[in-house]
């Protein structure tokens, strides 16, 4: 089975969970330790918006075209917990 279908079976709540629980503690594993530069921080801001735009999907505008959600909205619909804020949050500094 193709992953384009796998995704569309799953629900964006279940996707939610799985993002939480599964994705972002592997991507974020050690960075207590890590040094946050410029680049890693927009690396893994860009990593999770990808997959943010996957779990929410596009928006349907007035005109019944489709585009993707812009970072602010996908900022508003984490409710600015990014995973950024979630290495600081955990970080021992």
């Amino acid at each position: 089975m193709r992953l384009e279908y796998v995704v569309k079976i799953i629900t964006r709540k279940t996707k939610e969970r799985l993002y939480h629980t599964l994705i972002r503690p592997v991507a974020v594993y050690g960075s207590e330790c890590w040094v946050l530069t410029e680049n890693i921080k927009q690396k893994l801001l860009v990593f999770e918006r990808r997959l943010l735009r996957i779990i929410f999907g596009p928006t349907q505008k007035t005109n019944g075209e489709w585009r993707e959600k812009t970072n602010e909205e996908l900022e508003n619909l984490i409710k600015h917990e990014n995973i950024l804020r979630h290495i600081k949050s955990k970080s021992l500094s």
